[in-house]
């Protein structure tokens, strides 16, 4: 409820009446700023493992790509021969149960205890080590202190988790976000002061190309953390899966899709639907890390219907929720390739210098 309104007042255009509630959202950005301060002041001994420790961020609130580029980079790591270690807090999820666990085994378990983001990679990432904790020091912890013998630990979301020492920070920054909107939350989408990004190692611009100016936004990331490598990333649809069969993208071109997902950047996953497809039905929004009730269930099967839509288009993320429930018609999730400048590769190799030799390939 609060996301949709909070929502609506960002989006607001010239001389609306929300300009009032945005006034309100600005004095709270004043206290959020305060509570900022003191969390990074009194966030007690900071806690170090003994497993190399990279953490993959973010800067603002919603989604910027990060869950797939952890994917991504995961994958090719282990590609590498390395036990990597995936930690996370399970935002979203029901049941707040700690675990240190294989990933294939993770993917059997219940999205009430392990989250929507979690479900999703221990799904792609069978063969990595998934550690759940409320806190993520506590989830490396852990992790460190399990029988796995991992090589390094990848942090989900862990820029804002000041407890927690890492050797690298890479912070994910969402090149379709509006110049208006980068003010600090609840004003706007920041969760820290753009002059944060400078305790970064590694920017990836996110949605490059839908970035206005990617090179003078290049130039400003640089300026803002000098020391920081900067990469561009795009996501390129790759096909769409369902229950039964996998299709390519192009399958969409002449059918009518309806689209929903509950996820921060609704609009550049409609957005890019649009390029998919010449007659999307309709593309219904809902709140990031979405529970759905039976209520939304039925308004979805029931918006359906009244559009005689072909099939139905969600997210990875809402479709380890979903996917069992009866829609009346083929329900399907968009799969996304990374596209990365100057490469995975580099930054593969780049991670891989701070594992030391003799633990690279055990």
């Amino acid at each position: 409820m609060f996301e949709s309104i909070w929502k609506k007042i960002l989006r607001r255009q010239g001389m609306s009446p929300l300009i009032i509630p945005a006034f309100v959202l600005w004095i709270v950005s004043l206290f959020y700023r305060i509570g900022l301060a003191l969390a990074k002041a009194t966030r007690g001994k900071v806690v170090k493992v003994n497993i190399p420790v990279i953490s993959i961020g973010n800067l603002s609130v919603g989604g910027t790509g990060k869950t797939p580029i952890i994917a991504t980079l995961a994958e090719f790591l282990l590609e590498e021969g390395l036990k990597v270690g995936i930690v996370s807090s399970a935002y979203g999820r029901k049941n707040q149960i700690s675990f240190v666990k294989e990933a294939r085994r993770v993917a059997e378990m219940s999205v009430d205890d392990t989250g929507d983001e979690v479900k999703m990679l221990a799904e792609l990432l069978p063969q990595a080590i998934i550690s759940v904790d409320k806190s993520k020091s506590e989830a490396a912890l852990n992790a460190q202190n399990s029988d796995y013998k991992l090589d390094l630990l990848l942090v989900d979301d862990g820029f804002q988790h000041f407890r927690l020492d890492r050797e690298v920070d890479i912070v994910t920054y969402d090149g379709a976000i509006k110049a208006r909107d980068l003010k600090l939350f609840p004003y706007g989408v920041l969760r820290e002061p753009l002059s944060s990004l400078k305790r970064a190692d590694v920017i990836i611009i996110t949605r490059a190309n839908f970035a206005r100016d990617i090179g003078t936004l290049r130039k400003r990331l640089k300026k803002l953390a000098p020391e920081a490598k900067i990469y561009t990333a795009n996501f390129k649809p790759k096909e769409i899966i369902g229950l039964k069969r996998k299709l390519p993208v192009k399958y969409l071109e002449d059918k009518a899709v309806f689209a929903f997902a509950g996820i921060g950047n609704f609009r550049a996953f409609e957005r890019q639907l649009r390029t998919l497809t010449s007659n999307l039905d309709l593309a219904l929004e809902f709140s990031d890390h979405q529970r759905y009730t039976d209520r939304e269930i039925d308004r979805i099967k029931e918006s359906a219907d009244r559009c005689g839509s072909d099939l139905l288009l969600t997210t990875a993320k809402d479709w380890v929720k979903i996917r069992d429930f009866d829609f009346g018609r083929d329900i399907y999730y968009l799969t996304q390739e990374i596209d990365l400048d100057p490469g995975e590769e580099k930054l593969v190799k780049y991670l891989l210098s701070f594992i030391k030799p003799g633990e690279k390939l055990n």
